[in-house]
């Protein structure tokens, strides 16, 4: 060793096995460790770094509840693990999708079990060699000095150090951070002069994607991911840069890929969830966030929005399924926002978005009470944030409020949402579509299919079945005026040809009396109007 002995290093052991705490403890203490702490799952190695720093932190990958990638990643995003400490993954077996799954957060190093002690010294012993030769640098940026970090780094560089490549990575990446792109970009390409590094294009990627020179940026992306299929960062940035380009189909199609090559990465099927519902792909965004809660339950990635996300993706699955599944999904989605844990349960936005689904869905199961102690919950925060939503949280709520049958509460975030985005083209047309019908896109393209079926039962001179498949349309749109007339016209038919009963006569007049608020200007009023008056004449 250079200075730091291992008298003076600091050890964490984190394994729920006994024997193999005692045994490893037992090996450290022989190569002449003395501070050794111990924990026996993932949450109490959590609580340990919380409460003191460690040099090295071992720990089992395979631990109850949170799993070694948890802690690494809870340790990291906490800033419990310091630059200077090590983080070194123990494992009997070193999967594909372990290794995979560690995107942002890689270990320091892995160590296969069982452990032989002549292999854990090289191993420790190169460690703490590398560590101790860039404590000065590590040092500075666990003091965010990051100025002395990069001059460091730096001189380095100009000396060719052994660890040349370390620090041409380190200070690239802190260039990257404080925005000094003309430096980022200087560094990557000189090492990219010397060899093809992935990094160093990866870096390239990511410079030009800041500069907003998304071709350039497009370019090294896709020989990244030509070359080195498996750096799924290549993937995320890809995604990014498409989303960014207006190609969001395209970007869905790559987190895909990149999620079926590592499906233990919490974030990215969140993200994946984000874009399906944006691309109105509801089966594909139940099944992203239902893996990102479910695989979240022990990681500090378990964010109250991956359970939104899943709340709201079976929300727009109830309103377009078949009639039988429909209550059932509504009962699913309602369990999702019940079982979200207090402590996840966030502020104000969070609150609202969840107060909305949960008045969508006691609409959808008609309870009313329930319908609306959720819409009086969201009220009292809208007037607190409305003004900081963004334009689609506040249509959903306008969505909700219409189902109520609260139209002047509606029209008031409608109309504020078109004086806030005035210029937006497509928010202005989704404020008229909702004025239209205000349900999901799923909702109302079943709604089309049943319209179309209705309207050729019709023309075949079968009217009672033209008015069950009006009435099952009515259920996913209730509102669209063109619905509502196709139903109270075939009823007038069937009236004039003697074919009609009571019950269907009161479904013309709740058809007529959804529109009573119909405007003149509308394109379906003379139709409404001519057949109000001839329903009253019969």
């Amino acid at each position: 060793m250079i200075s730091r002995e291992y008298r003076n290093t600091r050890f964490l052991i984190v394994d729920s096995q006994l024997e193999s705490r005692l045994l490893l403890e037992r090996k450290l203490k022989a190569l002449g460790a003395w501070y050794i702490d111990v924990a026996v799952d993932g949450q109490h190695a959590i609580d340990r770094c919380g409460k003191g720093l460690f040099d090295v932190v071992i720990c089992e990958y395979a631990l109850e509840g949170r799993n070694g990638q948890h802690v690494l990643e809870e340790l990291r995003e906490r800033a419990l693990l310091r630059f200077t400490s090590l983080f070194i993954m123990m494992s009997a077996e070193t999967t594909r999708e372990m290794v995979l799954g560690a995107i942002d957060h890689q270990p320091d190093a892995y160590i296969s079990k069982p452990i032989v002690e002549n292999v854990l010294q090289q191993r420790l012993d190169a460690l703490l060699i590398d560590n101790e030769s860039l404590y000065d640098i590590r040092h500075a940026m666990d003091m965010k000095r990051t100025s002395e970090a990069i001059n460091r780094c730096e001189e380095k560089i100009r000396k060719g150090s052994k660890y040349l490549r370390w620090c041409e990575k380190t200070v690239a990446e802190l260039y990257l951070q404080t925005k000094a792109y003309p430096e980022a970009l200087r560094v990557y390409k000189q090492v990219l002069n010397e060899k093809p590094l992935v990094w160093a294009q990866l870096g390239i990627a990511r410079v030009y994607l800041a500069l907003a020179e998304y071709e350039q940026a497009e370019t090294f992306l896709k020989q990244v991911i030509k070359t080195a299929p498996n750096c799924l960062h290549a993937y995320d940035l890809m995604a990014d840069l498409l989303v960014e380009t207006g190609r969001a189909v395209e970007a869905q199609a790559v987190l895909t890929d990149a999620v079926n090559r590592s499906p233990a990465a919490i974030r990215r099927h969140a993200r994946l969830g984000d874009l399906s519902m944006h691309n109105q792909d509801v089966e594909t965004a139940t099944e992203a966030f239902r893996n990102a809660v479910e695989m979240g339950s022990h990681s500090v990635f378990n964010r109250p929005e991956n359970h939104i996300g899943y709340a709201r993706a079976l929300t727009e699955k109830s309103e377009s399924a078949p009639k039988e599944l429909r209550d059932d999904l509504a009962r699913d989605a309602l369990s999702v926002l019940e079982k979200m844990a207090s402590s996840l349960e966030g502020g104000d936005l969070i609150h609202f978005q969840r107060s909305v689904i949960d008045a969508k869905l006691h609409h959808r199961l008609q309870n009313e009470p329930e319908e609306a102690a959720s819409l009086a919950k969201a009220e009292g925060l809208y007037q607190r944030i409305g003004l900081e939503l963004k334009s689609e949280k506040a249509l959903e709520y306008a969505e909700a409020l219409l189902g109520a049958g609260k139209d002047t509460q509606a029209e008031f975030i409608l109309a504020q949402v078109s004086l806030l985005h005035a210029g937006d083209e497509k928010v202005m047309q989704r404020v008229a579509q909702i004025r239209e019908e205000p349900v999901s896109a799923g909702a109302r393209q079943r709604a089309a299919e049943l319209n179309k079926e209705g309207i050729k039962l019709v023309e075949s001179g079968d009217f009672a079945g033209a008015i069950r498949v009006f009435t099952d349309a009515l259920d996913y749109s209730p509102r669209h005026p063109a619905l509502n007339l196709n139903l109270v016209q075939v009823i007038v038919k069937s009236m004039e040809n003697r074919q009609t009963d009571e019950q269907s006569l009161n479904l013309a007049k709740q058809c007529l009396g959804r529109l009573g608020n119909l405007p003149e200007s509308h394109r379906q009023y003379a139709r409404y109007h001519h057949l109000k008056q001839k329903l009253g004449i019969l």
